[in-house]
């Protein structure tokens, strides 16, 4: 019996050092890994705000600071858009820009591993809303060398520049887009056949990304949908 309740005594205060030690590391790395988080994020948030045209920040990056530092926790809210389960991941974050607001979400849509997380820029003015930018922020389950080449400049360039004509069609790649006769962004078609040969799940999953942030954007926060 007193053997039982030695070893008990010694499980508990093992488990209690490991508890403490576990709570010092999460409270001495948390700080850390938001830095970390945040400045992934912030060169992410530059890349969806530079204007093409002029190669600028449409911005200054101390606003685009300023407004990650006092964001709040990221929480992840499910959403559907067609037959399509995906995610929002808030806070999003809103700009003025010469007259025009703009605002820049991220979103998720499964892919071939797990999600796929995509950033985005919509830039709201007098003739509606477009899709100016992406940025995929992770697609590390992804296969090497197929899908996870969507982390490469040029794939992802793709996906810019998509007038809300094609936003409102529901964005596609171009081996998803049969019935539509004209294969291009105006229609919400975008070619990745031959740019990522091979590989179709993955920039489906940017486009279904696309699609859910498009569907926040125009109904809860344009919408002011409860």
């Amino acid at each position: 019996m007193k053997d039982i309740l030695k070893n008990g005594l010694i499980l508990m205060i093992y488990a209690i050092v490991a508890a403490a030690v576990l709570g010092f590391v999460y409270t001495s790395t948390k700080d850390a890994i938001k830095d970390a988080d945040n400045l992934a994020k912030f060169q992410a948030m530059k890349d969806v705000l530079t204007d093409y045209e002029t190669g600028k920040l449409m911005v200054d990056e101390s606003l685009i600071k300023n407004k990650l530092d006092n964001s709040e926790e990221e929480t992840a809210v499910e959403r559907t858009c067609g037959n399509i389960n995906g995610k929002v991941i808030l806070p999003y974050y809103e700009f003025d820009v010469d007259g025009k607001k703009v605002f820049v979400l991220v979103g998720a849509a499964p892919g071939f591993g797990g999600d796929v997380k995509v950033m985005a820029s919509f830039i709201v003015g007098k003739n509606g809303v477009y899709l100016h930018s992406i940025r995929v922020l992770d697609a590390s389950q992804e296969t090497p060398g197929l899908g996870a080449k969507i982390m490469e400049e040029g794939p992802q360039k793709r996906f810019s520049n998509i007038p809300q004509s094609g936003l409102e069609k529901g964005v596609v790649v171009d081996k998803d887009a049969k019935n539509r006769s004209v294969k291009n962004k105006d229609n919400g078609v975008v070619k990745t056949s031959d740019i990522m040969t091979g590989a179709t799940i993955t920039p489906r999953a940017v486009a279904n990304a696309i699609n859910i942030m498009y569907s926040y954007l125009k109904e809860v926060i344009l919408g002011g949908e409860k």
